[in-house]
């Protein structure tokens, strides 16, 4: 997983690309895009560039506060916690450029890089689960359900590329059902390894 300084590289990168093409932006910015890829939705330029950066850095002051004073994470949890964070924070980066750069008039459509990004951010969410320090003091269980956690994650991530070989209506289609029943598996295997492990204890 990528290190926090290199994190905080690519974000001052991205605010930097943000401000140098900020002059060439429309001052109407589109947001969102129907089925066949036509802007339905717009924004003025100042609210787009700014909500992003500003989310990111809400969540991770969110973060830092609780967990320096409401819970304290022990190693496993701030493993897995700052993992979802660094991959998050890259989708959101990668979302905030395709933005911009599709307002700019680039061809490609929001949908198909949001494929792309979405589909990069759960492969790196599955790297999350496989690397942990001192595994031999892991207990077995935990091994497994990190390992089948990231396999479902890899899934997902794989089976979502699909859909860019799709038209824009059914690869939303197949988006989203990709997403739903990848996330409805992973809840219930979480729910049935901890249901298993209280009956055998």
């Amino acid at each position: 997983m990528i290190k926090y300084k290199y994190m905080l590289g690519i974000f001052f990168a991205c605010l930097l690309l943000t401000l140098c093409i900020y002059p060439y932006l429309p001052t109407r910015m589109a947001v969102h895009w129907n089925e066949n890829g036509g802007a339905n939705e717009f924004m003025s330029k100042q609210v787009v560039v700014l909500f992003i950066p500003v989310i990111i850095i809400i969540l991770h002051g969110l973060v830092y506060v609780i967990s320096h004073n409401i819970y304290k994470f022990n190693e496993g949890e701030h493993f897995i916690i700052s993992g979802f964070i660094k991959s998050i924070t890259l989708f959101m980066m990668f979302v905030h450029i395709l933005i911009l750069f599709i307002n700019l008039g680039s061809i490609i459509s929001f949908q198909t890089g949001l494929t792309i990004g979405i589909s990069m951010f759960l492969f790196m969410f599955s790297k999350v689960f496989k690397k942990v320090k001192d595994r031999e003091k892991e207990p077995i269980k935990l091994q497994k359900i990190r390992l089948v956690s990231g396999r479902i994650f890899q899934v997902m991530a794989c089976s979502i590329l699909f859909s860019l070989l799709l038209s824009l209506k059914w690869g939303f289609y197949l988006l989203i059902s990709v997403i739903s029943c990848g996330s409805i598996l992973f809840m219930f295997y979480i729910l049935y390894a901890y249901i298993l492990e209280s009956y055998e204890t």
